[in-house]
Formats: structure tokens, C-alpha cells, sequence
């Protein structure tokens, strides 16, 4: 039981003594942001853990993130080995980070309405794009 016991413990914590947590991100924002906090929530909601990281330099998280310019969002989370730029729908990121694709990321740009955080319209069409490892932008599909 006791070598049981020890084996669990060693796969929570791993090699590196510290909990594992699949779906633990760090989220970069502008202090003034009040979308952001709510895509942060949107996030907690769908099972994500989110710790909230004010900066007034979110440009370069992006660029050390390797999210072009014009396909940045609002807001940049990191979260196992990937960017997550925007109010990208929880759903959308679930499914991005099980087939676990060769690429910097996601993005929605800008603040679309209708995202969440941005109004929560689950009719809202939003161009979702995946940053591939070389940093174009390609479509993501909603489904």
C-alpha cells in the first residue's frame, strides 16, 4: 500500500516536485482590461485554471510568444507549450490542445463581439486562426 501510495504521489507532483495541472495557464493583461478578466472566467467556468498576470507590456509577451502583429489579441495566455492570444472560446482551445498540433498557438484578433468576454453570443461567428510553428496564420475551424 505504501509503495502504492508513493507511486501516486510521484505521478501528481512528477519529476519536478510540483503539481501537474494539464490545464493551469498564466494569462498577460492590460490592468485597465475588464474583457480580459471576463475571458478569464469563461475559462475557470470550462474547467481551466487561470492565473492573471497584469502588464502594461503585452507587446512583448506576444513577440516573446511568437504571435504575429496582426493576429494578436487582447490578452495572451500561455499554457502547455503553447500562446492562446484573444478571447479564443474554451471549446475551440479544449480541442486545439488534444490534437496537440505543431504550432506557436491561437488566435482570435482584436476584440470581437460576441466572443466570450465580448458578449457571449454562442451564435457569434468568429474567425479563430491557429499560428502555425512558423508563425502564419492559418484558419482554425470552429468544429
Amino acid at each position: 500500500m505504501k509503495t502504492l501510495r508513493t507511486l501516486a504521489t510521484a505521478t501528481l507532483f512528477g519529476l519536478t516536485g510540483l503539481p501537474v495541472l494539464a490545464d493551469a495557464m498564466t494569462l498577460y493583461k492590460d490592468p485597465n482590461c475588464g474583457c480580459c478578466a471576463a475571458h478569464a472566467e469563461h475559462l475557470r467556468e470550462n474547467g481551466y485554471e487561470v492565473e492573471i498576470v497584469e502588464t502594461y507590456d503585452l507587446a512583448t509577451v506576444n513577440k516573446e510568444a511568437g504571435i504575429p502583429i496582426g493576429q494578436q489579441g487582447c490578452h495572451t495566455a500561455l499554457i502547455d507549450g503553447y500562446a492562446i492570444s484573444g478571447h479564443v472560446p474554451a471549446d475551440i482551445l479544449s480541442r486545439f490542445l488534444s490534437e496537440r498540433p505543431e504550432a506557436i498557438g491561437l488566435s482570435l484578433p482584436g476584440m470581437p463581439m460576441g466572443a466570450p468576454g465580448m458578449g457571449d453570443d454562442p451564435e457569434a461567428e468568429l474567425d479563430v486562426v491557429m499560428i502555425d510553428a512558423e508563425g502564419t496564420a492559418l484558419p482554425y475551424p470552429a468544429e
